[in-house]
């Protein structure tokens, strides 16, 4: 496999370059990356620091490394691109020619897009965060009327790790409950949940994924057992097709994929 090395730069937290650069390597699956996310690049001693170790790891692997880069100071951005290694501009792919169709300068501010500009929709993340925390794991399930979706599925199925996307991500207010034993040998939804039904989306697993995720969490005989999984999800699957719960699959799902397809499967609109 061939391998080559990349770095992921930006003047703040990387988010973005983080998100677009990954998703640009990932097309390249023959590729093994060893990828390195340096942040806060925001000054030129910074940038001439990190130049040299562009310039090192060029020297030492005998191949110019991938960089992509979110610098919104054209000096900071000027000195990186001189490094020896292969540069994309992430901004400015797509700045200048959105300058030129809205006839208007940008504003070459640093931040912008993960700062705190707007009180009111960071206010609404925390919120959100802190309300799915409070209700994970079918904990507070008197606070459902407050909800945006409910997530439901059997331990470890990926509920937690979704509702703090969600809520982080989008603003999203999303409470998860946990189906029990006796929840699944009833073979019926859960009366508490009853009058939510309507914002309830269901994650399924399979089986052998479950069990190997319990045990590597959790290794007790039962619960991490390949029979207990293959019970569980089985019966939980039963009770989402008779009451008609919308299923995802989380399997090979990333969390990333699992919120977007919560958004548009419980038709949700974003909230920041």
């Amino acid at each position: 496999m061939i391998k080559r090395n990349a770095f992921i730069i930006s003047d703040r937290t990387g988010v973005t370059a983080q998100a677009l650069g990954n998703s640009l390597l990932s097309q390249f699956p023959d590729v093994d990356f060893e990828v390195e996310t340096i942040t806060f690049i925001d000054s030129k001693e910074k940038a001439e620091r990190l130049q040299q170790q562009i310039n090192h790891c060029a020297d030492s692997i005998e191949r110019r490394p991938i960089v992509f880069a979110t610098l919104v100071d054209d000096d900071i951005r000027e000195i990186i691109s001189q490094s020896n290694c292969v540069f994309f501009d992430l901004f400015d792919t797509f700045v200048s020619p959105l300058e030129k169709v809205l006839g208007v300068e940008s504003s070459h501010k640093v931040g912008l897009s993960h700062g705190m500009q707007n009180a009111s929709n960071y206010a609404t993340r925390i919120s959100a965060m802190n309300y799915s925390l409070e209700t994970d794991d079918g904990v507070e399930v008197d606070r459902y009327s407050r909800s945006d979706v409910i997530v439901v599925g059997v331990s470890r199925s990926g509920k937690t790790p979704t509702c703090l996307y969600l809520s982080l991500q989008y603003g999203i207010f999303a409470a998860n409950y946990p189906l029990t034993s006796d929840e699944l040998a009833s073979a019926k939804l859960p009366e508490v949940l009853s009058s939510h039904k309507d914002k309830i989306i269901a994650l399924t697993i399979d089986p052998f994924r479950l069990q190997q995720i319990r045990q590597e969490r959790y290794n007790r005989d039962s619960y991490a057992s390949a029979k207990q999984c293959q019970y569980e999800i089985a019966a939980a699957e039963a009770i989402f097709r008779k009451e008609k719960i919308p299923m995802l699959n989380s399997t090979q799902m990333s969390v990333e994929e699992l919120g977007a397809k919560i958004m548009q499967k419980a038709g949700l609109v974003k909230s920041i």
